[in-house]
């Protein structure tokens, strides 16, 4: 009897653990949506970022064009079997209060440039093809672009203590940048 409820114990808490995980991956799905300024799109979104859950519970999966809209985490070797999606147990290594000291979580990954403009200082604004627009808050590296803004892609991480970091093509100049609303 002692052996079946420590058994059933153990069950209990691995399901738990599933389940959390399969929240989790959800809710940050959800979260990724955010970033997206039309509300229709949006919401097409979030029902495609609740898709591991339709799985998990075995519903029919949710059209390619609502889970396409789901922006990925990241495009680093970190990812799982190249899926575009983090593990709930690295997502959670990354958060927290040492991420907020030295940063490093990727909120944006190679997402297009709609438009991109210079003001007398040479610091941009630019808008991404999912309707954030992101300023320049440091000019101690000036860009120098000058091809059309749909030929740039933008990767934008958390930097230290709450900053953000911009990234055009994959280069390695970084650029201190702020969201602009």
């Amino acid at each position: 009897m002692r052996q079946m409820a420590t058994t059933v114990a153990i069950l209990s808490v691995l399901w738990g653990t599933a389940w959390a995980g399969t929240r989790d991956d959800a809710l940050a799905g959800i979260g990724r949506c955010g970033s997206i300024a039309d509300d229709r799109t949006w919401l097409n979104c979030v029902y495609g970022a609740v898709q591991p859950m339709r799985k998990q519970l075995g519903l029919p999966p949710a059209p390619a064009s609502q889970t396409n809209l789901v922006p990925a985490v990241s495009a680093t070797p970190s990812l799982i079997a190249g899926t575009g999606v983090h593990s709930a147990n690295q997502a959670k290594r990354r958060n927290g209060f040492v991420s907020y000291l030295f940063g490093g979580n990727v909120l944006v990954t190679a997402i297009p440039l709609t438009s991109y403009r210079f003001d007398s200082h040479g610091w941009f604004t630019l808008t991404l093809a999912n309707g954030q627009v992101w300023k320049q808050i440091d000019g101690s590296q000036l860009a120098h672009w000058d091809r059309p803004a749909s030929q740039y892609t933008a990767t934008i991480s958390k930097g230290a203590v709450g900053s953000f970091n911009l990234s055009i093509n994959n280069e390695s100049t970084h650029y201190k940048v702020r969201r602009d609303h």
